[in-house]
C-alpha cells in the first residue's frame, strides 16, 4: 500500500475541481502510509483524511466515508493499489443527465466506481461483513428499485499488486461464505452452480468456476454459521433470481437513456467521456 498510495490518491484529486472533496479513511496504517497522506493533505485542499478510524472491515470504512462526506452526492471507491484515468467529472455529468429521468434517488454502478446521493447511502448502508459485502449491498439496492448498472470501458488500472493463488482462493471462499451470511439460501446456490456447469446452461462462469462453486459451497455454508447473519430481500434469497435481476439493470448509456426517457447530451460529457462511456453493447456482468 505504501508504494502505491500516492499515485492512487493523486490520480483522483488532480482531476477534480472545487466542487469535489476526496475523503480517505485510514484504519490505523503502520506501513508509512500515514506520513504520505499527511503530506498530500497539506498539499491538496480538496483532500481530507480521517486517521485511526478503527473500522473492523471495508464495509464499515465505506459507511464511515459516507458519514464524513459533506456533499450531496458520494462517489466511491478506489483501492489504494489502483488508479483512475481521467473520467470522474464525465461520469458525474452522465449521472446527472440520467437523474432527470429517474423518479427518486438512485445508485449508478460502474466498473470500479459508482455515484449516489449521500442520503441513499446513509439509508441503505453496507452491512458489517467480510469480502463480498458489496453483493449484499447491491441486492438491497436492486430490491428497492434504486440501482442501475452502466457498461463502459476500463477506467481503473492496477498499480502492480497481484494476489497470490492462495490469496485469491481465500478471498473467493470468504466471499462465498459472506453470500450465505447475508441471507442467500444454500440449495438455490447449489442449483445455480450446477446450471453454470452445464454445457449450454452457464451464462456467466466457465464450467470449472461453476464446479468450484459447487464443491466449495457446503464448506462456505458451514463457515458462514460462525459469523453474523442478515436477512436478504425475500425475492433474492435465490442467487439465480438475483443474477437475473443484475442482468436486467445492466445497460449501455444509450440503453439507459432510452429506459429513463432522456436524451443524452454527449457534448456536455465531452469527447474523452464519450470515448469511455459510449459503448455499443452491454456485456455480461459478474457482480
Amino acid at each position: 500500500m505504501v508504494e502505491t498510495i500516492e499515485m492512487s490518491v493523486t490520480s483522483v484529486v488532480e482531476q477534480l475541481d472545487d466542487r469535489f472533496e476526496v475523503v480517505v479513511i485510514d484504519d490505523g496504517s503502520t506501513d508509512g502510509s500515514v506520513e504520505i497522506l499527511e503530506r498530500l493533505e497539506a498539499e491538496y485542499d480538496r483532500l481530507r483524511v480521517c486517521y485511526d478510524a478503527d473500522n473492523d472491515n471495508l464495509a464499515e470504512a465505506r459507511n464511515h466515508s459516507f458519514e464524513e462526506a459533506r456533499g450531496n452526492y458520494v462517489l466511491a471507491s478506489l483501492d489504494t493499489d489502483d488508479q483512475y484515468t481521467q473520467c470522474i467529472r464525465e461520469f458525474v455529468d452522465l449521472y446527472h443527465q440520467f437523474e432527470v429521468g429517474f423518479d427518486g434517488d438512485f445508485f449508478l454502478l460502474g466498473v470500479g466506481l459508482y455515484i449516489a446521493p449521500r442520503n441513499l447511502l446513509l439509508d441503505v448502508p453496507y452491512r458489517s461483513l467480510g469480502y463480498g459485502e458489496d453483493r449484499d449491498f447491491f441486492r438491497r439496492l436492486i430490491a428497492n428499485g434504486s440501482l442501475l448498472s452502466l457498461e463502459h470501458r476500463n477506467v481503473e488500472y492496477s498499480l502492480g499488486y497481484d494476489r497470490s493463488l492462495r490469496e485469491r482462493f481465500e478471498v473467493g471462499f470468504e466471499t462465498m461464505a459472506v453470500q450465505f451470511q447475508s441471507g442467500l439460501h444454500f440449495w438455490p446456490y447449489v442449483r445455480w452452480a450446477c446450471e453454470e456447469i452445464r454445457e449450454e446452461g452457464g451464462q456467466e462462469l466457465e464450467w470449472y468456476r461453476g464446479l468450484a462453486h459447487l464443491v466449495l459451497a457446503p464448506f462456505a455454508y458451514l463457515r458462514s454459521l460462525r459469523g453474523p447473519h442478515y436477512e436478504a430481500p425475500p425475492e433474492f434469497t435465490d442467487i439465480g433470481r438475483y443474477k437475473e435481476a443484475v442482468r436486467r439493470t445492466h445497460m449501455t448509456a444509450e440503453e439507459m437513456a432510452d429506459y429513463l426517457g432522456v436524451e443524452l447530451d454527449w457534448e456536455a460529457v465531452g469527447p474523452r467521456g464519450r470515448a469511455i462511456f459510449d459503448v455499443d453493447e452491454a456485456g455480461i456482468i459478474i457482480d
